[in-house]
């Protein structure tokens, strides 16, 4: 009997973690996809592992893909409410991630490489960064 419930008491962690990890994934994956170019990059940071910390770049967004939505450019600011922002970046890819985009910006405007991070987004709830592109392609198949 007390294997039982030692049993029970070390499965509902397990379980409660299993039900808030499906409910991220579903909030993930049936939202509304927003793309918003970025700048600035920094791979490293020391607290929190590697990843891309950017901010947007409004000026090079495309604005228009908010028109036809149920919130708005400043909804989805104010849903972020942050100066910067951060994507996580596999340990594995960060190093070669930093040399490509490093090298791209330092050459002519035309010949930069466009640096994009695609959104998750469901009116009243915070967005959630799905992918990182490079060139219109996820950043995985680039390197």
């Amino acid at each position: 009997m007390k294997n039982k419930i030692l049993l029970l008491i070390l499965l509902i962690p397990v379980i409660c973690l299993f039900v808030w990890n499906c409910f991220l994934w579903y909030d993930k994956d049936s939202g509304t996809e927003i793309t918003v170019r970025i700048s600035g990059y920094d791979p490293r940071d020391l607290l929190s592992g590697h990843y891309i910390r950017y901010t947007i770049d409004w000026n090079k967004t495309d604005l228009q893909q908010f028109e036809d939505k149920n919130f708005t450019k400043d909804d989805f600011v104010d849903s972020l409410n942050k100066t910067s922002y951060r994507f996580y970046v596999s340990e594995t890819h960060a190093k070669y991630l930093d040399k490509l985009l490093m090298e791209s910006w330092d050459v002519k405007e035309e010949d930069k490489k466009i640096v994009e991070v695609v959104y998750s987004c469901k009116k009243g709830k915070h967005p959630i960064a799905k992918k990182l592109l490079v060139d219109g392609q996820p950043y995985q198949k680039i390197i």
